[in-house]
């Protein structure tokens, strides 16, 4: 693969990385709960003064961790996931940041926000996909996971998505005695976003790849 792929693929890579960050905020802001993966963090942020984003951070940190356990070696690949679990945080915080907040209000407009972040966050993780570098450690956990285990990846990821979705519930009714961040968008989140990454790749999946692989001109 020539430096002119790689150059493309990770700038495809980065600007899912973008979108999927935005998407989530979208979501979030909408105040009808947050994606499966993101609940945990979200939820301790309404509890704690760190950010959203921070949490993010260290809990793809220890996915990061147990994936290199399960593989028992640290590779290149993975110390790249480092640098960029940090721009995705950073951007989760940033896009949290310039998004108003839906909480609170009618639930029409906030239903707006989360069926735009859902179709943003699906086309952010077709770009990733699709671009095949790099995966974000949570991601990569499960992959491992499904190596390991010999279980098919789609089955580990529901089961992942699942035990933080509970975790995040047990502790916004301990913190709140309700189920504040984790709400029938969570739900929706996790039944709607693999259907239409499916759909955007049908459409966007040749085009970019040939973009991607597409090779300069001899002078």
């Amino acid at each position: 693969m020539s430096i002119q792929t790689y150059i493309r693929r990770y700038a495809l890579f980065l600007t899912g990385v973008i979108l999927s960050a935005t998407g989530i905020a979208f979501i979030t802001r909408a105040g009808l709960g947050t994606s499966p993966v993101s609940g945990l963090p979200f939820v301790l942020s309404l509890i704690t003064s760190i950010s959203m984003g921070t949490y993010t951070f260290l809990f793809n940190m220890t996915f990061l961790v147990l994936e290199a356990i399960l593989r028992k070696k640290f590779t290149i690949q993975q110390a790249l996931q480092i640098p960029v679990t940090f721009f995705f945080s950073f951007c989760i915080d940033k896009a949290m940041g310039f998004i108003p907040t839906r909480f609170g209000g009618p639930w029409g407009p906030s239903f707006v926000y989360l069926v735009i972040g859902c179709v943003i966050m699906a086309l952010g993780i077709s770009f990733e996909v699709i671009a095949d570098v790099i995966m974000l450690p949570a991601e990569a956990f499960v992959r491992e996971l499904s190596k390991k285990t010999g279980i098919r990846f789609g089955n580990v990821k529901v089961a992942f998505d699942s035990t933080l979705t509970i975790m995040a519930m047990v502790v916004a009714l301990i913190a709140f005695h309700k189920l504040n961040g984790v709400r029938e968008g969570t739900l929706i989140n996790a039944l709607c976003v693999g259907q239409l990454v499916r759909l955007w790749r049908s459409l966007i999946e040749a085009p970019l790849k040939k973009i991607c692989t597409a090779e300069p001109v001899a002078e």
